[in-house]
């Protein structure tokens, strides 16, 4: 799968359910060249639209569930 066909969906938490927000990045690892997370960028609160700074959380590449068309199921994340 493209990079950029993951960042389109969304990141969904499986326990709750509760949208986490859209893919803005990916951390590799050095040695291996693997993905080893995704940052994950909040979505926006209505008061929040005019700040210039994004919250992002890294989400590892083990706490993915699965991957389908639309969705991206992960583990429970802290906030």
């Amino acid at each position: 799968m493209r990079f950029s066909v993951a960042q389109q969906k969304e990141i969904i938490e499986a326990g709750s359910g509760r949208f986490i927000g859209y893919i803005v990045d990916a951390e590799i690892c050095e040695n291996s060249g693997m993905i080893t997370g995704f940052l994950v960028a909040e979505p926006k609160k209505i008061l929040h639209i005019f700040q210039g700074e994004e919250v992002t959380r890294k989400i590892a590449i083990q706490d993915i569930l699965t991957i389908g068309k639309d969705v991206i199921l992960v583990k429970g994340v802290l906030s």
